[in-house]
């Protein structure tokens, strides 16, 4: 736990650090901590002992610099460190941290040409503190200081436009990383906090069904992040319907590769309603199935994804007055009445239900090659905001 002031002691650091390593030695893939020693293991902390003062003082004497308090406190705890984050696997020492134009000069000179002007003062005079990582590197901004006396903190990774994002501290660069990872071992079905993952979706599936999606939305959202798999799928399943440019994405992120998601669903309804999502939201951004073929392996049988352009997804059961109003719609809009269609199925909206717990809109809508034209990004918002489920009515 920080300061009120933005610092952090060497004993704060220590505690968060002790319950940064429990939590990733409990969920972590074996694939991910290849580096930790057996050392380390058994004692569940995964950086090594801290730099007393005289080691301290020699790294500042050889900046000609004071390092910021979070900073300098961290390397007291723990001189180095490893996986600190999703992306990065160790932080160097006080005998190899310095000046990025010193101690990584070709990353600097590669900076330094990808920087706007104000960027590239900042790469020239920046702290290089992280070692390996996922193509990325950790720097520390001395031109930048806060009251407190914290410098600026910055990750710099292939996939960021320009430096990324800016942080307060090396402390708040930290925190955020291990809620990424927190958020990321989550999605990937090994949370850190499971409990209430049913309850958050309960509370998403009411809320989607009376046509609060913002809130639904977020109630999926963090049941994923406890590890719910019906929490992913169900918030890609409405996001699509809000962003629909951006759903293949979502698709491929949240749901094909996760083995938890596609467990808690079941395929057929991944086949029926994410791969033609999938395919559709490909063919609508211009972008070739062929590097997915591998990720639909397991969903598809190997002859559907030969034939992948052939592909006719299975249909989920509708209620029989829904079904009426999609027969009617098709048959409108092959006569081109598009309004007159929109309007039958605006009108069924409400009487749309199904006995499933993991199908909170019809989905059809943005599946079917002769209804999907029909649905403008207003007419799909509108889908999902009317109030559903009523089978009276």
């Amino acid at each position: 736990m920080a300061s009120t002031d933005g610092a952090r002691s060497v004993e704060q650091w220590r505690r968060y650090l002790a319950e940064y390593s429990a939590d990733v030695l409990r969920v972590a893939r074996e694939d991910e901590l290849h580096e930790v020693s057996d050392v380390q293991r058994a004692a569940g902390w995964l950086g090594f002992d801290g730099a007393g003062e005289g080691r301290l003082a020699a790294l500042e004497q050889r900046l000609g610099t004071r390092l910021p308090r979070s900073y300098r406190s961290f390397l007291a705890a723990s001189d180095g460190w490893l996986n600190i984050g999703p992306f990065m696997w160790t932080m160097r020492t006080s005998g190899d941290v310095g000046w990025l134009r010193d101690v990584d000069a070709d990353l600097w000179k590669i900076l330094r040409e990808e920087a706007t002007p104000e960027e590239t003062a900042l790469v020239d005079r920046a702290l290089l503190v992280s070692g390996d990582g996922d193509a990325q590197y950790w720097l520390l901004d001395p031109g930048d200081v806060s009251a407190d006396g914290e410098w600026a903190a910055y990750v710099w990774a292939s996939w960021y436009p320009g430096l990324g994002d800016r942080y307060h501290s090396f402390a708040a660069l930290v925190d955020a990383e291990r809620a990424s990872f927190e958020d990321l071992s989550g999605r990937d079905g090994r949370p850190l906090h499971p409990d209430g993952a049913d309850d958050l979706v309960a509370e998403g599936r009411e809320r989607a069904l009376q046509g609060d999606v913002r809130a639904a939305v977020d109630a999926f959202a963090r049941a994923a992040v406890n590890g719910s798999g019906a929490g992913a799928y169900l918030a890609v399943i409405l996001n699509a319907f809000l962003d629909p440019n951006h759903t293949h994405h979502e698709i491929r992120n949240n749901i094909f590769g996760h083995p938890h998601v596609l467990e808690a669903v079941g395929l057929e309804q991944v086949r029926a309603e994410a791969v033609p999502l999938f395919l559709y939201g490909l063919a609508r951004s211009g972008s070739s199935v062929a590097p997915y073929r591998r990720l639909l392996s397991g969903i598809l049988t190997d002859g559907e994804i030969e034939r992948i352009d052939a592909l006719v997804p299975p249909l989920l059961p509708e209620p029989p007055d829904f079904q009426t109003a999609l027969h009617q719609a098709r048959t409108l809009a092959r006569d081109g009445a598009a309004d007159r269609a929109w309007a039958v199925l605006e009108a069924a909206l409400p009487q749309w239900h199904s006995d499933s717990p993991y199908r909170i809109a019809p989905v059809v809508l943005l599946t079917d090659p002769t209804l999907r034209d029909l649905v403008t990004p207003e007419r799909a918002r509108t889908i999902v905001t009317v109030p559903r489920g009523n089978e009276d009515s």
